[in-house]
């Protein structure tokens, strides 16, 4: 066992602790209680799995945006975007499950608090490590699996957490059940703000690929070859990176500006103070 790991719940104890913090699972009438008072049907988080045709339309138009703005595009004649027409042909409303819904919300923003770089610190203060990204949902997936007795969900359907449903609704309400649980059996939360960052997999590539011993010491002509192809791949990477770093300022100057996140504002509504790590620094 390494430091880090000395440092970590282990599996067994992490399983243990969610059972305690969910003792009749994600979707029990206690969490349920919690997140919609007055009932799923009639709560605005239904909106999650329920979208409305406008919200699917925008969903589409800005999805189809990004796409267009991948830097490989930029040689490419532009594609029409969706109209709402086109939208609507496919839309279609789907009937309300309640359990599975809430169970799958549930799971998706215990993915945005336990992953994501964020830290869930526990009473002695080893962190709550469920795993890397896709670790996490795999954990997740594996709760719920065990809480419904059947193997119905993979890593997949946690994976990234609310990404793809945030903005439909206002997750506070799920994000404040879950901090009101882990503060009432003494935990704490270190939020990380987002950062991409690079990795240069040269030096693998040198271990797996190490050159064999040849008579004399003249250097080839591939050799030559090689030494400058790697001086400008890192001339290339140092231009990303600092453009990765202009960005990444910018990110944090913007979040200074507007209201934390939704994770961030549950938290502080519940503990009475931001987490450790907001606000963020460049």
């Amino acid at each position: 066992m390494n430091d880090y790991e000395a440092g970590c719940y282990t599996d067994a104890e992490c399983e243990a602790e969610f059972a305690h913090l969910f003792p009749q699972g994600f979707a029990g009438q206690n969490v349920l209680g919690e997140i919609a008072p007055e009932g799923w049907e009639q709560s605005p988080l239904v909106a999650t799995f329920h979208p409305s045709l406008e919200q699917v339309y925008e969903e589409a138009v800005q999805l189809h945006r990004n796409l267009q703005a991948f830097p490989w595009r930029k040689d490419r004649p532009p594609e029409p975007e969706p109209t709402r027409e086109e939208v609507a042909q496919r839309y279609q409303e789907e009937p309300i499950d309640t359990e599975r819904e809430v169970r799958e919300l549930v799971g998706k923003c215990l993915w945005d608090i336990f992953s994501d770089n964020h830290d869930v610190i526990g009473p002695d203060g080893r962190v709550v490590d469920i795993g890397s990204f896709r670790g996490a949902g795999g954990f997740i997936a594996d709760c719920i699996n065990r809480q419904t007795g059947s193997r119905e969900y993979d890593y997949i359907d946690f994976y990234l957490g609310t990404i793809w449903i945030a903005q439909r609704t206002d997750l506070t309400p799920v994000y404040r059940m879950i901090f009101r649980r882990l503060k009432a059996r003494g935990y704490d939360w270190t939020y990380a703000f987002p950062k991409l960052g690079l990795v240069d997999l040269r030096p693998l590539r040198d271990t797996l690929h190490e050159p064999t011993e040849s008579a004399g010491d003249n250097v080839s002509p591939a050799s030559t070859s090689a030494s400058e192809e790697d001086e400008e791949r890192d001339r290339a990477l140092a231009e990303l990176r600092e453009s990765l770093e202009t960005s990444h300022r910018k990110a944090v100057e913007d979040a200074h500006k507007g209201p934390p996140p939704e994770t961030v504002q549950a938290y502080q509504s519940v503990y009475g103070r931001f987490p450790e790590g907001w606000p963020p620094v460049a």
